[in-house]
């Protein structure tokens, strides 16, 4: 009987580990489908780890999502065979689940696809697959979606009748669930459908409606279609500004949020315009832009480049992966051996068990503040070194050489006086060297002035009171980057990280001072991207440099990043790098709000 007890709980550790596992993999989803309206690589780089991790640990969920996301991201990179790829492995793996969800978000994925290369039977073969499917699960949200979709492929196969039909359809079912997104896709295709039949007042109408819904609900792709198909219906009546208006519009969105999908189009569109004005200049100079679009929307080099570089990707996660389970192995002959010795040590000292943990923690954090104390006094000598070496010895010389200047001086003042001469002469050459001295010595005291005024800006105290703290981040970090490093600082929500306390926003400052300062001195980088990102309990700091790297593993790390852990561990928090010599770096920490 103690036997079997025993075996359980040694069990509980793995099965509980293995949740942990499936956890953090959700959560990379969850950061990726996040970070798609925000920073495609970012979201690339958690969906793709994702993948790397399911598939490792053989969780199919995990995997499935992971690969719904990467084909959501290749999509707005306007990479479709990619995008394709992954929708139907994606819709593999569901099916072997047997999820409802991953069929639905994998069938809707392939549906856009479609629709954007024009293969319209393929579009209603899916679209009939998922209407079948959502009615068996009476989902109305997705009937109706996949209503409206039907009624897009089925005008653009030239059948009017059957397009209003699957319109109208959608839309009574929009309207019964209060579903304002969902209607706007209804106006948008019922605005198309009278500009077909030449109701351009209606089209009108309803594309204006479209767009009212979308721009309330901040819904960036739908806003570029909606600004495009104005924009075409004025062109259309060739009233060319304001075709020009709306068809800028929809690139400047694109441009901003990373939407290349559609970018070949409008581009087209917007010379059309600039053709009708009569501004052939400019006509030319966007059909030239929209060329290259084009060659990479056929995918046949870009397909063969990118399968590669994605391989090389994906067996180089693998190596790592396959390098942290090994010591994860041998983690879990620890953990079962301090198990068994846990099982003993609670029945026999719970009490004294706490009060270790405890003293424990404290005695990290202790020393993490004494070894910040010790980086400062490093920081006090070679403060007092440069005032020593460097500016005392610039202040010396040059004490010395007005002196020689004043003995010089002296000497014909005294030869003066004895002659009882009101004035005296002096040789033009003894002249010219006074002056050649005083200008050198001139220019060693604007050295020196610089050299003070650099050694006061890094030792000057920082105010975060009010909501300066963005603002001090910004100028602080980038003022500190050569014309030669490009650096991109992102922080948001700006009301919720100026909010935090002071404490935390000094370490805030005082990390970031020493990631940028570890840049510029030792990366080789040429960008560099700082971003401070508030959550609902914690912060994350993520950097990122395409410098030449280092091994995270060296114990010699520098005192940049001895720094960064002990500010980290002072307010439980964790940092997590990625980098390797010659593939420059990536750092997360995070930092909750309130010590525990």
């Amino acid at each position: 009987m103690y036997k079997f007890i025993l075996t359980i709980f040694l069990l509980i550790p793995a099965f509980l580990l293995g949740q942990d596992y499936n956890i953090d993999i959700d959560s990379l989803n969850k950061k990726a489908k996040e970070y798609i309206h925000i920073d495609l690589d970012s979201a690339y780089y958690f969906a793709n780890r994702s993948v790397v991790l399911s598939k490792h640990h053989q969780y199919k969920q995990g995997e499935m999502d992971g690969t719904f996301q990467l084909g959501r991201i290749y999509l707005d990179q306007a990479r479709r065979v990619l995008a394709l790829e992954s929708g139907v492995e994606s819709l593999k793996i569901a099916d072997e689940i047997n999820s409802y969800k991953g069929r639905k978000n994998a069938y809707n994925l392939l549906i856009k696809i479609y629709n954007h290369s024009n293969k319209l039977d393929e579009g209603v073969k899916i679209s009939n697959l998922i209407l079948n499917l959502a009615k068996e699960k009476q989902d109305s949200i997705q009937i109706a979606k996949t209503y409206n979709f039907l009624g897009i492929f089925k005008r653009k196969m030239g059948e009017p009748d059957s397009s209003i039909y699957y319109k109208i359809e959608s839309m009574k079912i929009n309207r019964l669930l209060n579903d304002h997104k969902a209607l706007a896709y209804n106006y948008t295709s019922l605005g198309i459908y009278h500009y077909d039949n030449g109701n351009l007042d209606t089209a009108f109408s309803y594309l204006r409606k479209s767009l009212q819904i979308r721009k309330k609900l901040n819904l960036i792709p739908q806003l570029i279609e909606a600004n495009n198909n104005i924009g075409y219906l004025f062109l259309m009546l060739r009233t060319a500004d304001s075709a020009a208006h709306y068809f800028q519009k929809s690139i400047d969105l694109c441009l901003n949020h990373e939407k290349h999908a559609n970018l070949a189009v409008l581009y087209g569109n917007l010379s059309e315009s600039y053709k009708i004005s009569g501004d052939h200049e400019l006509a030319l100079n966007a059909i030239e832009k929209s060329i290259p679009i084009k060659d990479s929307l056929m995918g046949i080099k870009q397909h063969e480049q990118i399968v590669k570089r994605e391989k090389d990707l994906s067996t180089i996660l693998t190596e790592e992966i396959e390098i942290e389970s090994a010591f994860k192995k041998k983690q879990y002959i620890l953990i079962f051996a301090l198990i068994l010795a846990l099982l003993l040590s609670v029945i026999l000292s719970r009490i004294s068990k706490k009060k270790t943990i405890k003293f424990i923690i404290e005695k990290q954090k202790t020393n993490a503040a004494k070894a910040i104390i010790d980086e400062y006094e490093k920081i006090d000598n070679w403060i007092a070194k440069e005032l020593h070496d460097d500016i005392g010895g610039s202040i010396a010389a040059i004490r010395l050489n007005m002196i020689r200047t004043l003995d010089v001086v002296k000497t014909e003042a005294e030869i003066a006086n004895k002659l009882n001469n009101p004035t005296f002469t002096m040789e033009i050459s003894k002249l010219n060297k006074i002056i050649t001295d005083r200008e050198g010595e001139l220019e060693n005291l604007k050295n020196v002035q610089d050299n003070i005024r650099d050694l006061s800006h890094s030792l000057v105290p920082v105010s975060f009171d009010g909501n300066n703290f963005i603002h001090l981040i910004e100028n602080k970090i980038s003022s500190r980057f050569s014309k030669g490093i490009n650096c991109n600082i992102q922080i948001h929500p700006e009301d919720e990280i100026n909010n935090i306390n002071n404490d935390l926003k000094f370490n805030v400052y005082r990390i970031l001072q020493n990631l940028a300062a570890n840049i510029i001195k030792h990366s080789k980088a040429k960008n560099a991207s700082f971003q401070v990102i508030g959550h609902e309990d914690h912060l994350t700091i993520i950097v990122e440099d395409d410098g030449v790297g280092f091994n995270p593993n060296d114990k010699h790390g520098g005192l940049g990043l001895n720094l960064i852990q002990q500010r980290a561990l002072l307010f439980d928090g964790k940092v997590e790098i990625d980098s390797k010599e010659g593939s420059g770096s990536t750092i997360i920490i995070d930092l909750p709000y309130k010590v525990i």
